[in-house]
């Protein structure tokens, strides 16, 4: 009965609230907090020089600081109990080297924000087998040397969400993780003596999203130790590290890296995960580069890297390469750190050299963009370009039909006709880049472009020609309706020459694809130029790059040779006409000399206008021959002649830089036969003829001057026939005469020329 009343009494009396504690004073002891909500007015203070300054165990409520709680040598604040809120807007310290700011043991927050200072010697906020539901940091948490900002100590330690939009440091490490962390957002900066986010020994981080700046004396990010997770890393702003920007441990787990800002510095992945990185969406490019702006490294021991999409700057060497990769040939065994990297669905731009140590592949969804600086030189030359990027990779490439190649402006650069640029350099062993099907093009230009793959020393180089390029305006004209599909890429067009030689001989030259000779690949750029000029100027220029012309050369070589048959057969003439009549004082009735010795020097000029749309010449020659013959009988007469002629000709009209010297050793028989009345004269010889030739090639963007040297043999033979009749006033012959000859010119390889000089067959 007497319990039944007491139960009874005890329903009917209400519950006391529970205390509130505010603090607007100066305090020197050590507090706690049990009940009720708490604050520390800005007036109010709690400084111990001993253990902790404010101990909690309450149930819940709300800590509420805008003045100062310092501690001494364990803590500032210590909570074993559960705070449904900690909001921090003053100081929160601890004043001893191996201490912390807020330690949570194993007790709960719900939510911790600070806009103030927390700092303490180990640790600004150490959660030790705690839960926080959020911290959200607009302010500063900073610990001194060898020291962590925030730490997430053990399994059991919980952060729900981890906001940053202030400032996280630590002499040591700016957030530790070894429990559990849900999403870790940064929009301010975190950054450690040694690394700015350590994720560690089981540590998970479920997703970082970084869009302000991780950074570390030697690590950005670590991700290292047995089960250490982050599930996805998204990037805007910036994470670095001297030694490392990111870093994967061989037994950690990194998920999908996306990077639309900047991620300066090494990358290295132990695990035998890929490593998958995608890039910016729209107009964003995010950034790999070394530290300080230098070429980094990505390596992933053995593994594949995987660039899946947007958009992304590569300036990171792949792999553990050697210090030359041009000097690794197809058959160099792989070492450990080769890597097998793709490029699945990405704008991949390199704007330097990059190595890839391994193999690259693009599917067909992928782009390679070549980034292009002010002063590139674009000649096709692997050693002597330089201002633009390319891929340099020891192993092998394959390119799928479909994939994209393009060009960019990393800063003002005129594209323009004739530009090579050599953009992968690879093992020729398994290397396919399906040049004649990629889509080739220039960011803000209508261009056309072709591809051509160049093998040398066992080697394969993806060349890229710019065939024409034109700058879309910057204002558009009015909208139009929609047009129809783009049509596939035009060919290179046909070089305007209409001359058949001129035409020839460039279009002969546009299929050069070599890269080896810069002289060479001069004259290949200047002459595509011709494409957009006149045809005018493309025939002056196909013509001067033909050999000098032989037509020209043999009829004017053979003008000194005919000089010396019909000196020889005046010769002839005058002996008979002497025995016949008494000339060239000779008397009348008197025989001819039995032996004749005779010489004579000769000279003249030929001259050839152009035909059929060669071009003319003009030539002058002279020389001296001598000549020895004998009465065989009172009909016949026999003798030999030795001749010398130097000839010099000069071509006219587009190829009049053009010019040839002839030196021509001549040996002649022949032969006179005195009838009754009729007579006949024969002879027949050869001349071994020696040929100096010099073409100039000048049109606008190429001048040199080619030598030529060779040697040929012409065979001579006449016969001719007269039969004089005695007028009264006169004596006529008619003549009847058949002059056979034959010329070989020899095949020859010219030398100089600046890239233009030729190898001429016979």
């Amino acid at each position: 009965m007497t319990l039944a009343i007491a139960a009874a009494l005890s329903s009917m009396v209400s519950p006391i609230a529970a205390a509130d504690t505010t603090v607007s004073t100066a305090l020197t002891t050590q507090q706690t907090w049990s009940t009720g909500n708490y604050t520390v007015a800005n007036t109010g203070s709690i400084i111990t020089s001993g253990n902790t300054a404010l101990i909690s165990s309450a149930p819940g409520g709300t800590l509420t600081n805008s003045g100062t709680i310092s501690g001494g040598t364990a803590s500032g604040i210590q909570n074993t109990g559960t705070i449904d809120a900690l909001n921090n807007s003053g100081t929160i310290r601890v004043a001893g080297t191996s201490n912390r700011g807020i330690d949570n043991f194993l007790g709960t927050i719900g939510s911790l924000t600070n806009s103030g200072t927390i700092s303490g010697g180990s640790r600004g906020v150490y959660n030790n087998g705690g839960t926080i539901g959020a911290l959200t940091n607009s302010g500063t948490i900073s610990v001194g040397s060898g020291g962590n900002g925030i730490q997430n100590n053990g399994k059991g330690s919980t952060i729900g969400t981890l906001t940053n939009s202030g400032t996280i440091s630590g002499g040591s490490v700016g957030v530790q993780n070894y429990g559990t962390i849900g999403t870790l957002t940064n929009s301010g900066t975190i950054s450690g003596g040694y690394a700015g986010v350590v994720n560690n020994r089981g540590g998970t981080i479920s997703a970082l999203t970084n869009g302000g700046a991780i950074s570390g004396l030697q690590v950005g990010i670590s991700n290292s130790g047995t089960n250490a997770t982050i599930g996805t890393l998204t990037n805007t702003g910036t994470i670095s590290g001297q030694a490392h920007a990111l870093f994967n441990g061989a037994a950690g787990t990194l998920g999908t890296i996306t990077n639309a800002g900047v991620i300066a510095g090494n990358i290295e992945n132990q695990s035998t995960r890929d490593l998958n990185i995608n890039g910016g969406s729209g107009t964003t490019f995010g950034t790999l580069t070394g530290f300080g702006g230098t070429i980094g490294t990505i390596t992933s021991s053995g593994t594949n890297v995987v660039f899946g999409s947007g958009n992304l700057v590569l300036n990171d060497n792949i792999g553990a390469a050697p210090t030359n990769i041009l000097s690794v040939g197809p058959a160099v065994a792989a070492p450990t750190g080769q890597v097998a990297v793709s490029n699945t669905g990405a704008v991949l731009q390199v704007n330097n050299a990059i190595n890839i140590f391994g193999t690259y592949n693009q599917s067909a969804a992928g782009t390679l963009q070549i980034g292009v600086n002010t002063g590139a030189v674009a000649n096709g030359a692997l050693t002597g370009d330089s201002g633009y990027g390319r891929l340099v990779v020891s192993g092998a490439v394959n390119i799928a039909s479909g994939s994209a190649v393009s060009f960019a402006q990393v800063n003002p650069y005129p594209f323009a006709a004739g530009q090579r640029y050599v953009i992968v350099d690879a093992s020729s062993t398994g290397t396919n880049y399906n040049e004649g099907t990629l889509r080739y093009s220039i960011r803000g230009y209508n261009s056309v472009l072709t591809g051509a793959n160049v093998t040398a020393n066992g080697r394969s180089d993806l060349v890229v020609t710019v065939v024409s390029a034109a700058l879309i305006p910057t204002t558009s004209p009015s909208p139009a309706p929609a047009p129809a599909p783009a049509p596939a890429p035009a060919p290179a067009p046909t070089p305007p020459a209409t001359v058949p030689n001129a035409q020839a001989a460039l279009t002969g030259l546009s299929q050069y694809t070599g890269i080896s000779d810069p002289g060479l690949l001069n004259l290949y750029n200047a002459s595509m130029a011709l494409n957009l000029g006149s045809s005018d100027a493309a025939n002056r220029a196909g013509k001067q790059l033909n050999p000098v012309s032989q037509g020209s050369t043999a009829q004017a070589a053979l003008a000194p040779t005919l000089d010396v048959l019909n000196i020889i057969s005046t010769h002839a003439d005058s002996v008979r006409l002497a025995q016949a009549g008494g000339l060239s004082g000779v008397s009348t009735g008197e025989a001819g000399p039995a032996w004749g010795v005779w010489g004579q020097a000769f000279g003249g000029h030929a001259h050839q206008g152009q035909r059929d749309q060669v071009d003319g010449y003009s030539a002058n020659f002279g020389g001296l021959l001598f000549g020895v013959d004998h009465a065989v009988s009172d009909a016949w007469r026999a003798g030999g002649v030795f001749s010398y002629s130097n000839a010099k000709i000069s071509n006219t009209g587009d190829t009049d830089g053009n010019s040839t010297r002839v030196n021509s050793f001549g040996l002649m028989g022949y032969a006179s036969y005195t009838g009754s009345p009729w007579y006949a004269n024969l002879s027949a010889g050869a001349v071994q003829q020696h040929y100096d030739t010099t073409r100039a090639v000048n049109f606008a963007g190429f001048s040199g001057n080619a030598d030529g040297s060779f040697s040929g043999t012409q065979y001579v033979a006449r016969a001719e026939a007269g039969y004089p009749f005695a007028t009264a006033v006169a004596t006529v012959t008619p003549l009847a005469s058949l002059t056979y000859g034959y010329l070989r010119q020899n095949g020859y390889t010219e030398s100089g020329g600046n890239g233009a000089a030729l190898s001429v067959g016979a």
